[in-house]
């Protein structure tokens, strides 16, 4: 099969999100029209505290990239007390939609919920939980 890229960042977002891990990350059912699939990549991963990229693919169930989605990105944890963390991804290559600098604000437990809606109003959602490491530690010297 030839799969031609419409870009160098498009090939390189599309190696990326094969190549990235999912280790360490439950990812529940998804949720809203069964013809769109969902799927989030993080890097790094694990991801620590502080910025990480996500990447979002949607596709239909053919496999085929779906284009002019709002995909957006909400973290919570699961205690109380916590401020939602949200972001809009943007569109950077058939069926590709990253959010180049989401912040993961403590260590633990993440609750990702990633929505993907479409002008004519379908709407795709899936939730993954993940886990945040803490920042390194630093040698006393």
């Amino acid at each position: 099969m030839n799969l031609a890229c419409p870009s160098t960042a498009g090939c390189s977002l599309l190696a990326l999100l094969a190549l990235l891990p999912l280790g360490g990350c439950r990812e529940a059912a998804p949720s809203g029209d069964p013809g769109l699939l969902l799927e989030l990549a993080i890097s790094p991963t694990p991801p620590g505290v502080g910025p990480a990229r996500l990447i979002v693919s949607l596709r239909d169930t053919l496999g085929n990239p779906v284009e002019d989605a709002e995909v957006r990105v909400e973290g919570n944890m699961n205690h109380a007390g916590m401020v939602p963390v949200t972001g809009t991804a943007l569109r950077r290559g058939p069926g590709l939609y990253v959010l180049p600098d989401f912040r993961f604000t403590m260590a633990g437990t993440w609750i990702l919920t990633v929505t993907a809606r479409l002008p004519d109003g379908r709407e795709a959602r899936t939730q993954r939980d993940t886990n945040v490491v803490g920042p390194p530690q630093r040698e006393h010297l």
